[in-house]
């Protein structure tokens, strides 16, 4: 089991760029604000968006994409094997 929290910042950083790249290839744009609201991924016209507030402790920032992930359909996509762990992890928790 990858305890996320325990990881060295530079670590954490590879994962969520994993993450983000991984995001791009299924057509979501990423996009880091500031301001009172929590993560979300939406619909704005026809384009897939994920809005992340750039405060959020990068472990959770990790959480959040790996939660979103873990509700698609992966079947055709090559997902590296340290994400392909956090996705199972995370389907276990659901």
């Amino acid at each position: 089991m990858l305890k996320i929290s325990k990881l060295p910042k530079v670590r954490l950083l590879e994962l969520r760029t994993e993450l983000e790249n991984l995001f791009e290839r299924l057509g979501y744009t990423i996009i880091y604000g500031q301001g009172d609201f929590k993560d979300g991924a939406c619909q704005v016209q026809n384009e897939q968006k994920i809005v992340i507030n750039k405060f959020t402790p990068l472990d959770l920032q990790i959480d959040f994409l790996t939660d979103t992930l873990s509700r698609m359909d992966l079947s055709n996509v090559y997902v590296l094997p340290v994400i392909r762990e956090l996705l199972d992890e995370r389907i276990t928790l659901l």
